[in-house]
């Protein structure tokens, strides 16, 4: 009997939305702090549970954008603005989320997120084309 294997992007993306849905859960249910980081932000048990998928799938996806980086050469030849813009944008959210953690602004994590899984889907859906 064959084991089934989920392909990619498929399991790299619900491991993903697992990590979501656990990092969404309300602060009841979050457990004790285990590191605060700023005012307003922390890590919790449940956030330190969530990170398991997250670390994973996102380690899934990026191994198989890797294996396929032809593909992200080729589509950035083609479309060298719609690349550079999208590589600037990946950056853009990076540094939102990550300055939302340090400091008073911290709503601006949500754009910084939105931006990087947005660039993240482009890399993704560019690199199956042709599969």
């Amino acid at each position: 009997m064959s084991k089934i294997r989920p392909s990619w992007p498929l399991g790299g993306v619900g491991l993903v939305a697992i990590a979501v849905a656990l990092l969404a859960a309300p602060a009841q249910l979050e457990g004790p702090v285990l590191v605060p980081i700023s005012p307003g932000h922390a890590l919790s048990v449940l956030d330190s549970v969530a990170l398991i998928p997250l670390l994973t799938g996102l380690a899934w996806l990026y191994w198989g954008i890797w294996a396929r980086r032809s593909r992200l050469y080729d589509s950035m030849r083609t479309s060298p603005g719609k690349g550079s813009l999208t590589v600037f944008a990946a950056g853009l959210g990076v540094g939102l989320l990550l300055a939302s953690a340090f400091s008073t602004f911290w709503w601006w994590w949500a754009i910084g997120a939105t931006l990087f899984l947005a660039m993240t889907m482009a890399a993704v859906v560019a690199a199956v084309q042709g599969e």
